[in-house]
């Protein structure tokens, strides 16, 4: 059997390696324009500092790693389009043109930047962050540079301004409404807010009207203000890439992704796809959503890499969304649905609040309407993982708050404290 896979992020790398596993006899071949390896988080913020990124590689997705489990990579290579009924794709490699045949194939094409359409944008000195090549390509040129706009506030663009600063460069972040509006609650944003340096310039509240310069970037515009500035990053999110599976004839769904069933499996037989090219079905309510999240691409790949290598196991926490990140001296965690993507899958959620001054935490908890934990949040100076995998485990097994809290009541844990610091108390 030969399995195809097109793309080397989290979830084509996962499908992979996966399919390896559960199929030691078939051939296993990883398509992709990139030809740098696949890189750790925070990998990509990483490269601006050192554009040499042979230190970043995760090891086990890595050329020689591959290798070893007999699976296949095309580095450079494009792959122009396919006949999904002759069971085969066109790509455009070292070797010019050529057809390559398949019996199962597995789409791992990511997502396209979602740059907003103002003018300038076409201008030298504005950058995304897609790949490896790209964030290496930005840093090789960051010597020249002094004054860098960054335009979104999500993970991506908090890591990238904190890396900047770090390098000495003159920062602005631009945020259109409030810091990780979708994944975090009011709240929890100002929290994050208020603990980020002051050399970081923040305009909240506002967006991009037009890049401006001659030959190259000079600056942005907000509104009547301009920021002078020798480049601009826009990490602004990704739309589904999608043009290989619209040739291919695979279902495209409302949301602009691609239409895949709980093993992965696209309207067409034996194409699977994965990543922030598809469009799946949320637990809760059946709705459509997109997720374009590394650690949902990959067990996303995995579950793929499952079904392509002819087994039948249907993992059930492809969906569950657990981020985690250390920024600005600072863990932030997001789990599960926030109130705003739970409101937006038709669901009335509560959120109660909760700190703990021991840890300089603070945490958001979202329900349903009948008590069940659907998601949270941390924002804490320290172990914000650990009290992260708590909630992930809450969610993960849909208990009910009020049948298992997440921390016991505080004269509890004081009690707890004083009989190991100073005996039982009687």
């Amino acid at each position: 059997m030969k399995i195809i896979i097109v793309g080397y992020g989290p979830g084509g790398a996962a499908a992979a390696v996966t399919a390896r596993m559960f199929n030691s006899e078939s051939e296993i071949i990883i398509i992709t324009e990139e030809t740098l390896e696949s890189h750790q988080k925070p990998g990509a913020s990483m490269a601006l500092e050192s554009p040499n990124t042979s230190d970043l590689k995760i090891e086990d997705w890595s050329f020689k790693a591959l290798a070893k489990k007999r699976i296949s990579i095309l580095t450079g290579t494009h792959v122009v389009g396919g006949d999904s009924k002759a069971k085969e794709i066109h790509i455009d490699g070292s070797d010019g043109l050529k057809k390559i045949k398949y019996d199962r194939l597995v789409l791992a094409t990511g997502g396209i930047p979602d740059v907003p359409k103002i003018p300038g944008t076409d201008l030298p000195g504005v950058f995304t962050i897609q790949t490896m090549a790209d964030t290496s390509l930005i840093g090789k040129q960051l010597s020249g540079m002094k004054s860098i706009v960054v335009v979104g506030a999500g993970f991506s663009g908090l890591e990238t301004a904190e890396r900047l600063l770090a390098l000495g460069k003159d920062v602005h972040i631009v945020i259109r409404s409030r810091l990780m509006r979708k994944q975090l609650e009011e709240p929890m944003s100002l929290e994050l807010r208020s603990r980020l340096p002051d050399k970081l310039k923040v305009h909240i509240g506002m967006s991009p009207t037009s890049v401006i310069g001659e030959e190259k970037v000079e600056g942005i515009v907000l509104g009547d203000k301009r920021i002078d500035a020798d480049a601009v990053l826009f990490m602004t999110g990704v739309r589904p890439n999608t043009e290989l599976a619209k040739k291919l004839g695979l279902e495209i769904g409302e949301l602009g992704g691609i239409v895949v069933d709980e093993t992965m499996k696209t309207s067409v037989n034996d194409i699977f796809a994965v990543g922030d090219c598809v469009e799946m079905k949320d637990s809760l309510t059946g709705k459509p959503m997109l997720l374009p999240i590394g650690s949902t691409a990959a067990r996303a790949g995995r579950q793929a890499g499952v079904i392509v290598a002819g087994g039948k196991k249907i993992y059930d926490d492809l969906l569950l969304r657990f981020q985690y990140d250390r920024i600005f001296n600072t863990d932030i965690v997001v789990v599960g649905h926030s109130s705003t993507t739970a409101k937006a899958m038709g669901l009335k959620p509560v959120v109660q609040y909760f700190d703990d001054p021991s840890e300089f935490a603070k945490a958001a908890l979202v329900t349903s309407d009948d008590g069940r934990l659907i998601g949270g949040q941390v924002i804490s100076t320290r172990m914000g993982a650990r009290l992260g995998y708590e909630i992930f485990d809450r969610v993960e097994t849909g208990v009910k708050l009020r049948e298992k809290p997440l921390l016991r009541p505080r004269h509890e844990r004081l009690r707890e404290y004083l009989e190991s610091t100073f005996g039982p108390i009687r």
